[in-house]
């Protein structure tokens, strides 16, 4: 199988056996070539807003020698557009995006989409991301967090509420649902990284004599929300 790097493997394995695909934001069509080399999808469509990385996307495709290649369906445009009713897709991913771009995308759903699985993968802005599920009337099934290449990235699948909108608290919404639940060594890691961060600029602020009141103590109340969710 293709080396995948271990945020996409991990998306990878969030795919179920069978499933008809998306990959919005194909880049190097990665995922899709995996997925057929493993034979678990047998059909995908991988897209890109640019020519370029679709060029790339072909050239990788036509490099990894598939006899399936022509499962996967190569479309120019941006965001859902280019997905049809006719492609009967149930998993769409989007993946190594700002969080707010993708909040944006996801916030075009078609109604032939509604009850797809979403594998979503913001490079940062994670919470405009659970605020355009909440805002969907999806559901957060399970989140992960990776450390790769110096970063954290967090992965968010999320479903169709059968039960309309699902409230998230603020601090949900912040750091993840399901990653508050389990609170793994690595989702520590990322808040203890912020937390020493955020402490090192309330140092700064507390030497200055132009901070305002307001952002000192927007900071300290973020610092003792992190030391809370450390705990």
């Amino acid at each position: 199988m293709t080396k995948l790097s271990d945020r996409l493997m991990e998306i990878y394995r969030l795919i179920n056996q069978a499933a008809r695909v998306a990959d919005i934001g194909t880049d190097h069509a990665a995922i899709p070539i995996a997925l057929l080399e493993t034979n678990k999808s047998s059909f995908l469509v991988a897209t890109d807003v640019g020519l370029g990385p679709l060029e790339k996307a072909k050239e990788q495709i036509e490099l990894a020698d598939l006899d399936q290649a022509k499962q996967i369906v190569l479309r120019l445009g941006d965001g859902l557009s280019v997905i049809k009713a006719s492609d009967k897709i149930d998993t769409v991913v989007i993946a190594g995006m700002g969080g707010e771009l993708i909040a944006k995308i996801i916030s075009k759903i078609p109604d032939y989409l509604k009850n797809a699985k979403f594998i979503l993968q913001p490079n940062n802005e994670e919470i405009d991301v659970r605020k355009a599920i909440e805002k969907n009337g999806q559901y957060i099934e399970t989140e992960k967090i990776i450390y790769e290449n110096r970063h954290f990235y967090e992965i968010i699948v999320a479903k169709r509420s059968q039960q309309g909108i699902v409230k998230m608290t603020n601090r949900e919404l912040r750091f993840g649902p399901c990653l508050l639940k389990y609170r793994t060594s690595t989702f520590k890691n990322k808040w203890q990284e912020r937390l020493d961060h955020s402490k090192q600029i309330e140092k700064i602020l507390e030497k200055s004599l132009q901070t305002s009141t307001k952002r000192y103590d927007s900071l300290q109340a973020e610092i003792k929300t992190i030391e809370e969710v450390l705990k």
